[in-house]
């Protein structure tokens, strides 16, 4: 998993490199990413930088069913790393019947096969060889190229994204040292990541690399909804602070107000007595900053990993999952 976490560098320059994708179409009234977890994660740091761009909404459907509205006006991006996920596959079929332009990412499989043969309005081929968590920062990268072609982002990101090389490959790169010393700390506690909205997409992408790399449960959630509801059961089962220990994710784009609530939230975890740990982004572009927030957290999850002596790399329940229903198909 190392040598996956590690090339985020050069995933990202190759992206940045590479033109902008083109496709016929349009215009369109929404936008909606099929996919399952690792495979669907690439559309939420997209989705999270382009709000602030963007003219239509974008839903993402980690399901098997897809909203009524979805139609011949929306844009379909169809996630499956392998290929072959079941949910997403449905979503597809789904879509087509109702004559939604759908755009396919994969390395293989079926989706691969319905856009090599022309079932699909567009199809992006990603690089074969890593579980879809590894691939991310692909998806991730031809998500922007093909959003820019289409005229629904501007060319920004680029620039935003080359503003983080400085960062991750100089002085102000994640502290390593600090990120193992917490994998020390937390290895027999449930881990709880909170953030402000604007970094909601990377306090779940540390849930699901800690799920799955370290074999770790761990949940999140986000200021302010937490502040009205999640923030009155830190008293609960008592002592919490033998079981639960917190991560607090933040950077310098957060509303004024969020950090309020975020340093409010640091008092009571200090009254509490709850182990917990502030992991700030160097202040620089947004996407800089959830970049390198992504980067520190893939690292933490494989630190924790080799606390548990785990190999994070396979996932061996979901195999066995799949292969149940296989069996029942």
């Amino acid at each position: 998993m190392w040598e996956w976490v590690r090339s985020l560098p050069a995933d990202l320059q190759a992206g940045v490199e590479a033109p902008a994708i083109t496709l016929e179409g349009g215009p369109y009234t929404a936008i909606v990413t099929i996919g399952m977890g690792g495979s669907a994660f690439g559309a939420e740091v997209v989705r999270a930088w382009s709000r602030r761009h963007l003219a239509v909404p974008w839903e993402i459907i980690r399901d098997y069913r897809l909203p009524a509205w979805v139609g011949k006006h929306t844009l379909v991006l169809a996630a499956s790393y392998s290929g072959t996920t079941e949910e997403t596959l449905e979503g597809v079929e789904e879509a087509l019947r109702r004559n939604a332009p759908v755009v396919g990412l994969a390395s293989g499989g079926i989706l691969r096969a319905w856009g090599e043969n022309g079932r699909l309005k567009g199809f992006i081929p990603l690089p074969a060889g890593r579980p879809p968590r590894g691939a991310a920062p692909l998806s991730m990268m031809a998500q922007f190229r093909l959003l820019e072609g289409l005229g629904l982002i501007p060319s920004l990101w680029r620039e935003e994204i080359r503003a983080l090389f400085p960062l991750i490959l100089g002085p102000a790169q994640p502290d390593n040292s600090a990120l193992k010393a917490l994998s020390e700390q937390w290895q027999h506690h449930l881990i709880v990541i909170y953030a402000p909205s604007e970094y909601e997409c990377i306090a779940l992408r540390a849930r699901q690399q800690i799920q799955e790399n370290a074999k770790h449960l761990a949940w999140h959630h986000v200021v302010p909804e937490m502040n009205h509801n999640e923030i009155v059961g830190l008293e609960y089962p008592a002592p919490l602070s033998d079981k639960v220990a917190v991560w607090l994710l933040e950077g310098s784009h957060t509303h004024p107000r969020n950090r309020l609530r975020m340093r409010f939230m640091e008092g009571i975890l200090q009254e509490r007595g709850l182990p917990y740990a502030r992991w700030q982004a160097p202040e620089s572009p947004y996407l800089a900053e959830l970049l390198w927030l992504f980067y520190s957290v893939d690292i933490f999850s494989v630190y924790l990993a080799e606390q548990h002596a785990v190999d994070p790399t396979p996932v061996p329940i979901i195999d066995r999952l799949k292969a149940h229903l296989a069996a029942q198909a």
